[in-house]
């Protein structure tokens, strides 16, 4: 599946990125960032729209703070200190990892250990 999404903040030069390529979507300034290895990306809408479309199709996001949705899939290390999701993979350098609420931490970590078991 592809999503449309706009590298300019108001949203003009469309173009599509596959979703299996999102890290994770984060509301700043009242504007939804997609996060890819390539850069960040704007799409409209809300978290929660994004999280019951992703779910719907069967991918592995999940609310990791009020403001992060984070593809499980893609994370490659968990840092239990600073309560953060890393999605580095060798290929391209500064990639932002994506922060964890405390409270949702252990949550996380353990779907993300249930899905590397499977």
């Amino acid at each position: 599946m592809y999503v449309s999404v706009t590298r300019d903040v108001e949203g003009s030069g469309m173009e599509s990125i596959h979703v299996d390529d999102i890290l994770f979507l984060e509301t700043s300034q009242n504007r939804i960032l997609v996060h890819t290895n390539d850069g960040v990306y704007y799409v409209p809408n809300t978290l929660e729209r994004w999280m019951r479309a992703f779910d719907s199709i069967g991918q592995q996001f999940e609310m990791v703070d009020r403001c992060s949705i984070a593809n499980l899939k893609r994370v490659t290390r968990l840092d239990p200190v600073w309560c953060r999701l890393h999605f580095d993979d060798g290929s391209s350098e500064g990639v932002k990892p994506c922060n964890v609420a405390r409270r949702h931490y252990r949550k996380v970590a353990k779907k993300i250990e249930e899905m590397r078991k499977a």
